[in-house]
């Protein structure tokens, strides 16, 4: 049965309308759910380092362990430290005694000058000795805790509680002061940096929901919120911003970084700093 060219204009007329319909609501939807795939799990991370140079000793982890906080990594051999310790207390009881010595020769010198047995500048010349001394004991004791504090760094613990990253310390290696032997990633604070185009940043504010998937667990979907969103974009802080001076440019779309942090870390699904994921807020709510 074919329909009437008045029921078949009617027909197309209905089914273009829905269509506008069903596009409208779709672009709205998108425009008010921006969503990227460029964003990356972060996490506080530790470069640990010693205070201290000399070999390792004994190994008290292995890479990729869980360690609490306080808990011992690795230690130095401590034997140099020792003998310092050792020498820089031998050298405060000997500037000890000199100092009581010359404390009690000043005192006798005083007592002489005020019943005017001795001269004046022979009572200065006492005290002096006796400044001299005490500042000689301050000194070696300084360095009587500098020695000390460098025995107590021969043991490396952990600053926070984490998971041990690059580790791949053996006995006999050196260690130098203040270089970077592996990194600590936390645990306790998980959040995605995710980068939207600068068309998609428009209705983006603090507070707002956020659903992420992450690439290695696409059936899951972890929950965050908005916590900010960058005022500059990544290229003006690249080495090489771009230069348009010259007029003779191609218009990039730019992509604003938006901090999200996660709100619900599951056991089952352990977070990586690192994993790639996609992000879609909800601009329409805000908690």
């Amino acid at each position: 049965m074919r329909l009437p060219n008045t029921q078949k204009l009617l027909l197309g007329t209905l089914v273009v309308g829905l269509a506008v319909i069903i596009m409208y609501y779709t672009l709205a939807y998108f425009g008010r759910h921006p969503s990227t795939d460029d964003a990356y799990v972060q996490a506080d991370t530790i470069n640990v380092a010693t205070q201290i140079t000399g070999p390792v000793e004994t190994i008290a982890v292995h890479d990729h362990e869980m360690v609490k906080q306080g808990q011992l990594l690795f230690t130095i051999a401590p034997a140099p430290f020792q003998i310092a310790v050792a020498k820089a207390q031998a050298t405060v009881d000997a500037a000890r005694a000199a100092a009581l010595l010359a404390e009690q020769n000043g005192q006798r010198i005083l007592r002489l000058v005020k019943l005017g047995q001795e001269a004046r500048a022979t009572g200065d010349q006492a005290q002096s000795q006796l400044d001299s001394a005490r500042a000689e004991l301050a000194a070696d004791e300084a360095l009587l805790a500098q020695t000390q504090l460098d025995l107590h760094h021969t043991q490396v613990v952990a600053p926070r509680a984490g998971i041990v990253t690059q580790f791949l310390l053996q006995p006999g290696n050196n260690v130098i002061a203040n270089n970077t032997l592996f990194i600590l990633v936390e645990q306790d604070h998980f959040w995605v940096d995710a980068n939207y185009k600068e068309t998609q940043v428009a209705h983006i504010k603090p507070g707002q929901p956020v659903k992420i998937v992450l690439d290695m667990f696409p059936k899951h979907v972890f929950h965050g919120l908005v916590d900010a969103v960058s005022s500059a974009s990544g290229a003006v802080s690249s080495l090489l911003p771009p230069e348009n001076a010259s007029g003779n440019w191609v218009k990039v779309t730019q992509r604003f970084p938006v901090k999200i942090v996660i709100q619900n870390p599951d056991a089952n699904f352990p977070l990586r700093a690192g994993a790639t994921a996609t992000a879609t807020i909800d601009t329409t709510t805000r908690t």
